[in-house]
């Protein structure tokens, strides 16, 4: 395997930044565990996939908690199926492909003196050839970009239906830092999946233009949860000079 199953470490997180993605899985049944997650740990910023609207309405349980959030307001939605959740400020917006699909960008305030260039999308599993095409085309458009980023942290997050394993994964973002997990499939049909069959396609980039940054000090996958298809996965982002 060209990347760890379920953890990986860097040196040691001092005072981190801890961010969770999930693709929740449209038709998931049971949100309840990773909200009891996301309500008993400090987690920092949460970026949701495939949310569907009844999903928004339970993570609205979180708002006194997580008050920034991102998706679900009218005239919004849930772009490409995205959701973000913020304990810190969120000036976010979506913005669309030629194929319809959409990618989120702006500024994540992660502390009150360090503003992070935040990107995410959804592209489409690549079923047929022109889904192919549009997954490639808005992995490349998010490269483009994030290199108008005006701040010295960029992160870009997202299910990008892309394995760790492929060319084309090693030629994307080149100059970010990344550590891929193994994070799907879980489970198909109810069944499940044993890890050594996964791949890694639920990523983390960031890149750092200036001292201090920010660096994955810590990537673990949370195989608790049910009812998706994916992993959830917790990343610490530390600093160092």
């Amino acid at each position: 395997m060209l990347c760890p199953p379920s953890s990986y470490s860097n040196g040691q997180c001092v005072d981190p930044l801890t961010i969770v993605q999930y693709n929740l899985y449209y038709t998931n049944p049971n949100l309840t565990p990773f909200l009891d997650y996301l309500e008993k740990n400090e987690i920092d910023l949460v970026v949701l996939q495939e949310t569907a609207p009844w999903h928004g309405d339970r993570f609205m349980e979180l708002i006194d908690k997580y008050p920034y959030q991102f998706g679900g307001t009218p005239g919004l939605g849930y772009p490409s199926g995205q959701m973000i959740i913020s304990k810190q400020p969120l000036n976010l917006k979506a913005q669309n492909t030629p194929a319809g699909h959409y990618m989120i960008s702006g500024v994540w305030q992660s502390s009150k003196h360090r503003p992070v260039s935040l990107y995410t999308a959804h592209p489409p599993s690549p079923r047929s050839e022109q889904l192919w095409h549009e997954r490639n085309a808005l992995i490349g458009s998010l490269e483009r970009l994030s290199d108008y980023s005006p701040y010295a942290d960029t992160l870009i997050i997202g299910d990008f239906n892309l394995s760790a394993n492929t060319r084309r994964f090693t030629d994307a973002y080149q100059d970010y830092h990344t550590a891929p997990l193994q994070s799907w499939p879980r489970e198909i049909k109810g069944l499940p999946i044993p890890s050594f069959s996964r791949i890694a396609i639920d990523h983390l980039w960031i890149r750092n233009t200036e001292s201090p940054s920010l660096f994955i000090c810590k990537r673990e996958v949370l195989s608790q949860f049910s009812g998706s298809d994916h992993s959830a996965v917790v990343t610490y982002l530390s600093e160092k000079y």
